[in-house]
């Protein structure tokens, strides 16, 4: 896999916070070799979501040693890692679940339309003036699933749970329009 990745969009398909990744790259543990170090590579999200699986407090040293020994292992193309005595990492099956849920992603992403005559060319669901991001904006606000369900019958479980990513890794840059300021 070739794709590189914003911290955002890393941060939405791990679903971990965008800090935890920040702070990844401020202590070094992605490596300073990567020419733009604010775009991971698919191995770096391995070790990102192993990160989030494993939910121990690790040292920043013993975090760069296991992202040079997943980085390793990955371009292996190992099916585990061992590291330490008792602790073994299934990273062919870390990677195809990652890999699953990209293609996944980037097929729904390919059905979105963007059109500067609808909604001002913001992201919409296919045959509609329903933007991604309000969806997502809901779903992040705390409105259930079952209300959303109710006003937007069209859309499927996948647009619901993919819009929740999407906001998160491509979030609106700039100002907010009057009307967000005041709802």
């Amino acid at each position: 896999m070739s794709k590189i990745f914003t911290p955002n969009e890393a941060a939405a398909l791990i679903e971990i916070s965008p800090k935890r990744i920040y702070k990844e790259i401020e202590h070094r543990i992605i490596p300073a070799g990567i020419p733009n170090r604010d775009r991971l590579s698919f191995a770096t999200l391995v070790y990102l979501r192993a990160l989030k699986e494993i939910n121990f407090d690790l040292s920043v040293s013993y975090r760069t040693h296991l992202h040079q020994a997943l980085q390793t292992a990955w371009e292996q193309q190992a099916s585990t890692l061992e590291f330490g005595k008792f602790f073994t990492l299934k990273v062919s099956e870390i990677g195809q679940e990652l890999q699953t849920l990209i293609d996944r992603f980037e097929a729904w992403k390919a059905r979105l339309v963007s059109n500067p005559n609808i909604l001002g060319g913001e992201v919409t669901f296919p045959d509609s003036r329903l933007s991604v991001q309000r969806i997502g904006g809901c779903l992040a606000r705390g409105e259930t699933l079952a209300v959303l369900r109710e006003d937007y019958p069209y859309l499927t479980d996948e647009d619901f749970a993919f819009a929740q990513i999407y906001v998160k890794a491509y979030p609106i840059q700039g100002r907010p329009k009057l009307d967000e300021v005041y709802n």
